[in-house]
């Protein structure tokens, strides 16, 4: 059977689309259950301090940010989320845009490992990186540099 190919903007919309209705889901899931002890997964907060991150940065773009950054590393994203799976070391947990550059944020246990999976899926990505954080929780003040040569 033939695989299924949906267009670039379409895989962006779906992949735009999932994180807000899980959001939404797990908003909605909290209102029912405020009341009740849980022992649910901990909150946002508590994964983001405690888990290893990996951002990868496509700054100093020459132009004010447009969605074709977006819409040509989505298939790079993809892979990467696909590898990380893979090597039970993370997942891709989202992405930040600013104006002149684009951020993708992955989480797991193990930074260096999980940049280890990462970095050849983006050395062949159609939009060259220029830096990369290895986080120790999502607001790590020292993180490990990597710089695009």
């Amino acid at each position: 059977m033939p695989r299924r190919r949906f267009s670039a903007g379409a895989q962006t919309a779906l992949a735009l689309t999932i994180p807000l209705v899980l959001l939404a889901g797990c908003a909605a899931d909290r209102q029912v259950n405020e009341s009740e002890p849980s022992d649910a997964a901990p909150p946002i907060a508590a994964i983001g301090s405690t888990h290893a991150w990996v951002v990868v940065m496509f700054e100093d773009r020459p132009e004010k940010f447009d969605g074709n950054l977006m819409d040509a590393l989505l298939d790079t994203e993809m892979k990467a989320d696909e590898a990380l799976a893979e090597a039970n070391a993370g997942m891709i947990d989202g992405n930040d845009v600013g104006a002149y550059g684009y951020e993708l944020y992955f989480v797991g246990d193990d930074a260096e490992s999980m940049w280890d999976v990462l970095e050849p899926i983006f050395s062949d990505a159609p939009v060259a990186w220029t830096r990369v954080e290895l986080r120790s929780g999502l607001e790590d003040p020292a993180p490990t540099l990597i710089t695009a040569e």
